[in-house]
């Protein structure tokens, strides 16, 4: 009995000594909040990644950029200690972070590119083509993950205990966390030790850490303010640069600005043999128009990013981490651009995407951008589908024809391709096929599916040009064609023998004589570089490009950034400090879907009437949605809906994520558009006569059945 008495005390001061350092951690939450987070820092370095030893390679060699994501992660985790179940606070945010790593490694790996805060911004056009990376089995497993994840959760809020708050201490912890990530960057961010702006996503991401660049990808937006920047500068720089070239409208071209989808000229890779040509009309314009290789900010993604440069002639390198301008600032404000300034010679703009008008909120940035039509897929018929499920080019000859027909001067158009754009799989059966012993077998048969792409694609440029050949048009044309950016596939720059993982290929062609010449250029120097060809000189960026394609200058990247700040983060000095450019009332497609009859059919069924409907056109009855069924551009199907006089009737365009892009005028029902009412007879007379029919042949049944019986009982 003494005994055990005796070993009583001694247990408990085990189990005591065992639990010694959590309850001192747990008594010290400040230090406990920094370890949790310095641990959670590591592991999600390993996770984006996607190695232990890269992760200690960093941690050791860059102290100073781990010490920032752990900053980071620990102003965030600081607040845990204020809750009573501050276990499940540090739960909660532990999987937030790193839910955000893991899915930093997955897309580095699909799409080239890592993981920022604009993603948020794009999930939901981005769940719409999600069936194309990853497989069925793929997504259940993600979708029973998260729900696992978030039952865990749900369990863990229910099952931790409580806690005494120690405020004190709490609100102390948060303000260390906060002076300590704020002490830590700020000061050693302005003295440049820490970058604010990257070139390179993906490699900035290996450099500098996850949590580091993601947290730049939240608050880095806009232009940062130059040095030097003031009124004087600003007009000191506008006047230096060359006066404005007067153009007559009848002698200026119309322009197509082409970007095609993840295209580039797959000749100037090293080791790689093909069983032909996959571009071999590209090949030919090489030869004969002007061209060159073409700098982009992004590789694998960022297809909106290139276009912005394209159409503003500002370079995106200058703006924010990660920030994609058609989800920033253009969603509020206009911007200069090459829409615009052709606008004030009279020209007319029209945007084609052959898919979403929402994917990249491009239905709201053009019309930021002057655009005065969008003809996305949702105002598409006709369209054709590759094996992934992306809309085939060739439907944007008729789409680009529409346009230029639909007014009788000129027009710019950019038009966007999405044929060329991943995930790439195996093709079956190749028309074209590769060798190559530097490539390993997957991402072959990748590049063997994407050559096929990319010569179809070619036929796509052969059709368009035919279509606007001079002799067949009847009007000036010039076609700015070029990459957006390089396939997101295992490509590295030991693969390339010309240019580099940066650099796609473009052609200026024209359908009347002009100038030969070979030159490489960045993408937001390609419009100005096009337009000097014919003589057309406009804007404050366009002409900046235009002096400094000619002269040339040491300050040629400090000029741009001095007016890319002023024209979108400063005073407008440039334009007389006041906007110059109005938002428009962008009209969606080039041809306008009309409504012109409803008519009954059947019960709980009508009919719709009208022009240019599509497979996204959804018909509302008196402000509800029904259910449509597409007949034809002529014709759609309401179902389980009764039409009655007096309803109101409307046809709305739909986008892939189910945002209302457009409407027709309202049509109401009319008591005399409805047929007159049945009589009795016409309404019941079938089910009569089939019921008579029906007691008639019983009646006739019943006297066979009696003879035989009566038959049977005489025998």
């Amino acid at each position: 009995m003494n005994k055990n008495r005796a070993e009583k005390p001694n247990s408990t001061g085990e189990a005591r000594e065992k639990r010694g350092f959590f309850s001192f951690l747990n008594r010290h939450p400040i230090l406990e909040s920094a370890l949790i987070a310095l641990v959670l820092n590591f592991v999600m370095e390993i996770i984006s990644r996607r190695s232990l030893l890269s992760a200690v390679s960093f941690t050791f060699h860059s102290p100073h950029f781990f010490l920032a994501g752990w900053a980071v992660i620990f102003l965030t985790l600081s607040i845990a200690p204020l809750f009573p179940k501050k276990i499940f606070i540090y739960c909660l945010f532990g999987l937030l972070w790193l839910s955000m790593a893991i899915t930093n490694a997955v897309l580095v790996v699909v799409r080239t590119a890592p993981f920022e805060a604009v993603d948020f911004s794009i999930i939901r056009t981005g769940l719409g083509i999600i069936t194309i990376y990853l497989k069925v089995w793929q997504i259940i497993l993600i979708s029973l993950v998260i729900l696992a994840a978030i039952a865990g959760i749900v369990v863990l809020l229910f099952k931790v205990r409580s806690q005494k708050v120690m405020f004190r201490r709490a609100l102390i912890g948060i303000g260390l966390s906060a002076l300590i990530s704020c002490g830590l960057i700020v000061p050693l961010n302005l003295l440049g030790y820490y970058p604010y702006a990257f070139s390179n996503l993906t490699e900035s991401y290996d450099r500098y850490g996850f949590t580091y660049c993601f947290t730049c990808s939240i608050f880095d937006r806009g232009v940062n303010r130059p040095e030097g920047y003031s009124e004087k500068s600003i007009h000191e720089l506008t006047e230096t640069i060359d006066r404005e070239t007067p153009v007559k409208a009848d002698s200026t071209p119309n322009l197509i600005i082409l970007q095609l989808e993840s295209f580039f000229d797959v000749g100037r890779l090293s080791d790689v043999t093909f069983s032909e040509n996959p571009i071999p009309y590209f090949t030919e314009l090489k030869e004969n128009y002007s061209s060159g290789l073409l700098t982009v900010p992004t590789i694998g993604a960022g297809t909106a990013n290139t276009e912005f440069e394209l159409v503003t002639g500002m370079s995106h390198n200058d703006f924010g981490t990660g920030e994609y301008p058609y989800k920033s600032f253009l969603q509020r404000e206009s911007c200069e651009s090459v829409a615009y300034l052709l606008g004030e010679l009279g020209y007319k703009a029209h945007a084609i995407h052959n898919y979403s008008a929402t994917f990249y909120a491009r239905n709201v940035a053009y019309a930021s951008l002057g655009f005065d039509t969008f003809t996305p897929m949702e105002y598409m018929n006709g369209l054709e589908y590759n094996p992934l499920g992306w809309a085939k080019d060739k439907i944007l000859t008729e789409k680009i024809l529409d346009a230029l027909h639909s007014t009788d001067g000129r027009d710019v158009i950019l038009t966007i391709s999405v044929q060329g754009h991943g995930k790439y799989i195996a093709a079956e059966d190749p028309r074209i096929t590769a060798q190559s012993d530097a490539l390993d077998p997957d991402t072959l048969d990748s590049l063997v599916y994407y050559v096929n792409q990319l010569n179809e694609m070619d036929d796509f440029l052969r059709e368009l040009t035919a279509a606007l050949a001079y002799d067949e048009f009847g009007e000036e044309v010039m076609i700015v064609m070029y990459g957006d950016h390089l396939p997101s596939m295992a490509l590295s720059e030991s693969d390339f023998s010309e240019g580099n993982m940066y650099q796609t290929d473009y052609v200026i062609w024209t359908n009347r004589p002009a100038e030969r010449v070979t030159r490489n250029v960045a993408a937001y120097q390609l419009s100005a570089y096009a337009l000097s060809f014919a003589g057309i000189s406009r804007g404050t960026i366009l002409r900046l490009h235009q002096s400094e394609l000619a002269a040339g200058s040491d300050d040629y990247g400090d000029k741009l950034r001095l007016l890319e700040y002023d024209l979108i983060n400063g005073r407008k000095y440039a334009y007389g400090k006041k906007d110059r450019y109005e938002i428009k009332d962008l009209a969606m497609g080039v041809k306008e879907i009309t409504l012109s009859s409803v008519a009954p059919l059947g019960e709980k069924t009508f009919i719709v009437s009208g022009s240019d409907f599509t497979e996204w056109s959804v018909v509302y009855l008196n402000g509800k949605k029904c259910t449509t069924t597409y007949v034809s551009p002529t014709h759609l199907r309401v179902s389980g809906r009764e039409l009655n006089p007096g309803d109101r009737v409307t046809v709305a365009q739909l986008s892939v994520d189910r945002v209302r892009l457009g409407s027709t005028r309202e049509l109401v029902y009319r008591a005399e558009d409805a047929p007159p009412p049945k009589s009795f007879g016409e309404k019941y007379g079938w089910k009569v006569a089939l019921a008579g029919v029906g007691v008639l042949g019983l009646l006739e049944l019943s006297v066979v059945l009696v003879r035989r019986k009566k038959k049977k009982n005489g025998k």
